[in-house]
């Protein structure tokens, strides 16, 4: 009896020495941790799973996981241009913190992998050592957004108008807000207009770019709730005094920005994408001696019509512009918008970086040259333009029939001699 007594407890205590039968995990929560992607989507970078039983998670490494139809960001594979593939790596790391599990991985897009047609095939994460900790996007509880969930959300109304808006203010290594940072303002593209205010800012990468990328800079993004101007909306006055009423309302909340110290109003900068392209040449028409540089990205025409009309003869969008940009604009005047002289100096006098795909059918790559061309000819001299060939474009996972994304590689490249290094290297 002493002698199997003995047995038994030895038996035990090597069972528990090795590890023994684990029971399952009973899964509490679910976070997905994500960044904002180019193209619509959030980015998921880790998953962490908090279990009421916490010896459950004992032992687990990244061997017990794999994640499924976890596709890169992009339309195409940068590489071939064919169709994207899942990650062959999924760069998974575990770590555990009392009853949470963390798995990091390779960031992958949260709808999953674009198959046939782009149309997603869902991820998900399996755990061979506990079926209880697969996951899919259903079981996830939360959703946690590198960035923006630190951002500041309201409203502000000016010049008769409402609007909402986000704000992300940069912080030292202690989590202290950086007082009188630089700033800079996007104007969201026509496929943005009259959404909610975060399916705006995670169209891409506009808000967040600048903060993942370590520059200490404050970044602004309004959500505009008037249709898109479409375009030649040049030739409807009633559009265009709107577009310069937004840009009004949004020069008032930086200068409230300003006046409380958050933001150094010597350094403005401004860049928009497509319809938001031209509200940025708008806006710096309206209001050029406050910036100190401006990036118009694939810009649309609400200042002479460039787009679905024929030029009448070699160089009349240049000279066309050459006439508008010492011209007038709309602006408020306490009252009314109301037209007023352009600085047409001030304006020739505030560089611009013009960046946009060669092979863009929706927004002609003819508008940007005839913008620099004329900017040119009144005599800025510190200009750039960057046309983006097919390989680069495709370089970010974007095809030759989609060249209108060229905001992807804008706000992702910061190499030597690219608009947002340009840009930095001015804050």
């Amino acid at each position: 009896m002493k002698s199997k007594t003995l047995l038994f407890f030895a038996a035990a205590y090597l069972a528990a020495a090795c590890g023994g039968p684990k029971e399952p995990a009973v899964v509490e929560n679910i976070v997905a941790h994500t960044t904002v992607g180019d193209i619509g989507s959030l980015m998921v970078n880790a998953i962490e799973i908090t279990v009421s039983n916490p010896k459950s998670l004992r032992g687990l490494t990244a061997e017990d996981f794999d994640i499924q139809n976890n596709g890169p960001d992009g339309f195409v594979d940068p590489v071939t241009g064919g169709a994207l593939k899942a990650h062959e790596d999924d760069g998974i790391v575990v770590s555990r913190k009392k009853n949470v599990l963390r798995i990091e991985t390779k960031p992958f897009n949260i709808n999953g992998l674009r198959g046939q047609m782009w149309r997603s095939e869902p991820w998900k994460l399996v755990c061979s050592a506990d079926s209880a900790l697969n996951v899919t996007l259903k079981e996830v509880n939360d959703r946690r957004i590198a960035v923006l969930d630190d951002c500041i959300k309201g409203e502000f109304t000016y010049a008769g108008l409402t609007r909402e808006y986000i704000l992300h203010l940069p912080k030292d290594a202690k989590g202290n807000v950086i007082e009188n940072a630089p700033l800079l303002v996007w104007q969201i593209g026509g496929g943005e207009y009259n959404r909610d205010l975060m399916t705006a800012v995670t169209a891409n990468r506009c808000v967040t770019s600048l903060p993942e990328a370590g520059v200490p800079c404050a970044t602004l993004m309004f959500a505009i709730a008037n249709p898109n101007y479409s375009y030649s909306a040049s030739l409807d006055p009633e559009r265009i005094k709107l577009v310069d009423r937004n840009n009004a309302l949004q020069m008032a909340f930086i200068d409230t920005l300003i006046e409380e110290g958050k933001v150094d109003g010597s350094k403005l900068f401004c860049a928009g994408a497509s319809s938001g392209g031209g509200c940025t040449m708008r806006f710096m028409m309206q209001f050029p001696d406050r910036f100190k540089a401006a990036v118009p990205c694939c810009a649309m025409d609400p200042i002479i019509p460039i787009h679905q009309v024929k030029e009448k003869y070699d160089g009349q969008f240049t000279d066309d512009l050459v006439k508008a940009f010492q011209d007038k604009v709309y602006k408020w005047n306490g009252t009314d918008m109301v037209l007023a002289d352009i600085d047409t100096e001030a304006f020739c006098a505030l560089p611009m970086y013009f960046v946009h795909a060669d092979s863009d059918t929706t927004c002609k790559v003819i508008s940007s040259h005839a913008y620099y061309g004329a900017r040119q000819r009144l005599g800025a001299t510190r200009d750039h333009i960057q046309i983006y060939d097919d390989a680069y474009m495709q370089s970010f996972g974007i095809p030759k029939m989609l060249s209108h994304f060229s905001w992807v590689p804008l706000l992702n490249d910061y190499s030597e001699g690219t608009a947002m290094d340009w840009l930095v290297k001015q804050m």
